[in-house]
């Protein structure tokens, strides 16, 4: 999963025309039935897309941040950036565009829901853009295969050299890792490794030569040493980020151009360890500074930060309030012990974590029937009649369901009192259920099956001339729930098909029966 905060591109020589950046970042925390739904692929992108618009150059009109991402948004957000870059090169502007994707990939393609958007038709679609430079920024597993059949490479490219001068035409792909790894994610940082380091890095800590232009070299370096030294002790094992370029001309490509006009932290070499810088405002690390014998230099939006200092057996923290021109010196902070459960910044995470792990909730209106099974019960006591239902339901992200629901319907019929004589009567039923059961992964289609029980009423009604008293019967009834619905975006169409056990005798051969209802829903998922 990797974040492009990518390009704030500076000319190094004079340029005739104006250079617009265009950036659509992409992210889907879910891929489907196979994969594991991940945590903070969508957060990754929102931070991504903070870091471009504050250090990249990027106008936030210009950033198209699409969450939920499935292959059909996707084409559609690429359809709107074509027609924005043939409106800025009519107006004599050449033009830089950014594509980012945080989710899920295989070795085919990114993986976005329950759709997919292959390797070949992303590279159609960047190349279909007419952007003058093309950057692609896939933060996936197995993203690395974008560049293999290209002769990407994995080795940290220190001395890689592309043209600034935008009258060429190239494209960028840069990878979390390669074709056959996993990119991982982080409960202690709350995000992808990649994309952590690639913000920390366009944020200042990629900046090695202190010119305050973090170059596409720069920033692949740190982001590659970072992320294999985090990797490199987890359980899953190293991940490897991979680069593709096909660039003409000279010069360095500038990522981000930091601006000393905005506040920054500065490090000096005398202060050892690692530091990591946490948004108290945005509830997200923004960087992380590791030691170094120069100075870094991390330059920030305005607001509230903590600053932490990883030790063995506790952390050292400071909160300090960065200002626009302000440059403070890390090293005069009013550091304080903290044992690591009190931490703020792990706090946050874990609350993140809990959110993600919250059900979705659906509301739906429906409309059916509810009749008994066998011709006996039906003809005699309780001939079909339409109900309506209101149902809440929440889904969780293991696939478990649960459902509360009220409903009630009245309608007329005929009852069979001899096989040749019949009385017309008032029907009248009443519910209110709770079920629970597994549904398949949330795709365009999703099915589920479980156990409810309802408070059952059921009623009958005579014409006063038949003489007949009014029948009334109440029990609670136990029965199954299943279901198969259609989505798009968050909206839901279902058909469901409960069965009701009643054990009421109706008759002394007849001491229970079964109905259901066949109901047609639509509704909203939040």
């Amino acid at each position: 999963m990797i974040g492009p905060a990518l390009l704030a591109l500076s000319l190094a020589g004079p340029a005739a025309a104006e250079v617009r950046r265009f950036a659509l970042v992409a992210a889907n925390n879910d891929a489907g039935m196979v994969y594991r739904s991940l945590y903070f692929a969508e957060d990754d992108a929102g931070k991504l897309r903070d870091v471009l618009v504050d250090v990249g150059g990027y106008d936030e009109a210009d950033v198209d941040l699409v969450r939920e991402a499935t292959a059909d948004r996707v084409q559609d957000a690429f359809a709107q950036a074509r027609r924005a870059v043939a409106r800025a090169h009519a107006e004599g502007d050449e033009v830089v565009f950014l594509f980012y994707w945080s989710g899920h990939g295989d070795e085919q393609s990114l993986l976005m829901g329950e759709s997919r958007l292959d390797y070949d038709e992303l590279e159609r679609l960047l190349a279909e853009t007419g952007a003058d430079v093309r950057l692609a920024l896939l933060d996936a597993c197995h993203s690395g295969a974008a560049t293999r059949s290209k002769g990407g490479s994995r080795v940290p490219a220190f001395e890689v050299k592309l043209s600034e001068r935008l009258g060429t035409s190239g494209t960028v792909f840069i990878t979390s890792s390669t074709g056959d790894e996993a990119s991982q994610e982080s409960d202690e940082i709350g995000g992808s490794y990649f994309t952590h380091y690639l913000a920390s890095g366009l944020y200042g800590a990629a900046d090695a030569d202190g010119d305050r232009a973090v170059t596409l070299s720069e920033a692949y370096a740190f982001v590659y040493h970072e992320t294999v030294l985090r990797t490199s002790a987890t359980r899953i094992g190293t991940q490897h980020p991979t680069f593709d370029w096909a660039l003409s001309g000279e010069g360095d490509l500038v990522l981000a151009e930091l601006d000393p006009s905005r506040g920054s932290l500065a490090f000096g070499p005398d202060l050892d360890g690692a530091f990591a810088i946490f948004d108290l405002d945005r509830r997200a690390y923004v960087a992380e500074v590791a030691e170094s014998p120069t100075d870094r230099r991390v330059h920030l939006p305005p607001g509230r930060y903590q600053v932490r200092r990883r030790l063995p057996t506790h952390l050292k923290v400071a909160e300090v309030t960065v200002r626009d021109g302000q440059s403070i010196d890390a090293a005069g902070l009013a550091f304080s012990a903290m044992e690591y459960e009190d931490d703020e910044a792990k706090g946050a995470i874990e609350a993140r974590i809990r959110q993600a792990e919250l059900p979705d909730t659906a509301l739906r209106l429906g409309l059916g029937v509810l009749g008994a099974d066998g011709a006996r019960v039906r003809a005699a006591w309780l001939p079909d009649i339409p109900v309506a239902s209101a149902t809440w339901r929440l889904y969780w992200r293991d696939g478990r369901w649960a459902s509360a629901e009220l409903w009630g319907g009245v309608g007329a019929g005929s009852l069979a009192i001899t096989d040749t004589s019949t009385v017309a009567a008032g029907l009248a039923g009443a519910g209110l259920g709770a079920a629970a059961g597994y549904a398949t992964r949330p795709r365009t289609v999703q099915a589920g099956i479980g156990l409810r029980a309802d408070a059952l009423w059921l009623g009958r009604s005579f014409d006063p001339t038949q003489q007949v008293p009014a029948q009334r019967l109440s029990t609670l009834s136990p029965g199954m729930d299943a279901w198969v619905g259609v989505r798009h975006r968050r909206l839901e169409a279902e058909l469901s098909w409960r069965e009701h056990l009643v054990p009421v005798a109706l008759e002394e051969d007849l001491p229970l029966f079964t109905m259901h209802q066949l109901l047609l829903a639509a509704g909203y998922r939040f």
